[in-house]
């Protein structure tokens, strides 16, 4: 129950207005005098509680001598904070505008530590439409393998580089399948990110809290991260020895990109 309690406390609640309506659920219904006992508050401060409960519309009460207590139902009360949640998130939707901050005057937004990297990654995801281009080793395409399978079902066309083994095929997939911990000792991990042609992260994926990355709809970043990710798979077929023509066209949306010639013409 400690992790109801948490979680009822993250939705407003107080500690013992948690405990109050958790011990109601329990048994029901009950005195102020039983409920001080069950979930262990002071009797002088149980009915200053309770009446809370009342006003938040979470408990009712019957009956005057003793008043009984009765909690709303577990179903219930998760569709009441269900809908006071999306008033707050929509009043502060509208607190915001008021404000009016022109997000086309922030280039990049810096993202700080792995856990950001990784989730911002999963955002971007979630929302493509139409392609997702990702460098990336293999520890972060675990990582993320759930979003892109996601994303692949959605017929969203996925094209995966890595220098290291790739455990799960998605997509298309380059790797040169170095072992990772060999490569670690050499490089450190980065991750690239390009979705929809639109959207590009990209920076450390060292996991820890001091590795820096960026998020940026900067359409001139976007086309360099794209070359970049280009190159590496034209640079893998020549050397791996397979024609990467067909994987760097649907990138390109070209059918007649053939960039593994001019290293065949020198």
């Amino acid at each position: 129950m400690n992790n109801l309690q948490s979680l009822l406390k993250e939705f407003g609640l107080t500690s013992n207005a948690a405990k109050a309506y958790i011990a109601l659920l329990r048994k029901n219904p009950s005195t102020g005098y039983e409920i001080s006992g069950q979930a262990d508050i002071p009797r002088s401060a149980i009915y200053n509680v309770l009446a809370k409960l009342v006003n938040m519309g979470l408990v009712s009460s019957v009956g005057k001598d003793p008043r009984r207590y009765i909690p709303l139902p577990a179903s219930s009360l998760i569709d009441l904070l269900h809908k006071k949640h999306n008033k707050r998130m929509g009043d502060l939707k509208d607190a915001i505008a008021e404000v009016d901050p022109n997000d086309e005057a922030f280039d990049f937004w810096h993202l700080h530590g792995y856990s950001n990297m990784i989730e911002k990654a999963k955002e971007m995801i979630d929302l493509s439409n139409e392609q997702i281009v990702l460098s990336a080793w293999n520890r972060e395409i675990e990582e993320i393998t759930d979003e892109l399978n996601k994303a692949s079902s959605r017929n969203v066309h996925v094209t995966l580089f890595s220098f290291t083994k790739i455990s799960k095929k998605i997509g298309e997939l380059v790797s040169y399948d170095i072992d990772e911990n060999k490569l670690r000792k050499v490089w450190k991990p980065k991750m690239i990110l390009v979705v929809d042609k639109k959207y590009t992260m990209m920076g450390s994926a060292r996991k820890h809290d001091d590795s820096r990355s960026i998020f940026t709809e900067n359409q001139a970043i976007t086309e360099i991260a794209t070359d970049h990710l280009i190159l590496d798979i034209t640079l893998a077929g020549n050397r791996l020895g397979f024609d990467s023509t067909k994987i760097v066209s649907s990138i390109l949306d070209k059918s007649d990109v053939k960039l593994e010639s001019l290293f065949d013409s020198k």
